[in-house]
């Protein structure tokens, strides 16, 4: 099982929340502020990764080195 980002917890918790009292257009801008906040958090992950030490960071499912931080992200964090 892939691992959760901290963005993919706070949807998780929040579709337990009590959110009906939000209209379409704040539904709307709720997701799409998520979706925003998502993509920031993997362009961080990614460019953590690509500034680090990536001499011990390789692939489970293939066993080579990770060419980049952003191949590193899809296969920890994707599901």
């Amino acid at each position: 099982m892939a691992q959760q980002t901290a963005v993919e917890w706070l949807l998780e918790k929040m579709k337990n929340l009590n959110v009906v009292n939000a209209k379409g257009a704040e539904l709307v801008e709720l997701y799409i502020t998520i979706q925003q906040a998502k993509a920031m958090e993997k362009e961080q992950i990614s460019k953590a990764w690509d500034d680090g030490d990536y001499a011990y960071f390789y692939s489970k499912e293939t066993g080579r080195d990770f060419e980049n931080g952003e191949q590193y992200y899809n296969e920890t964090y994707n599901k």
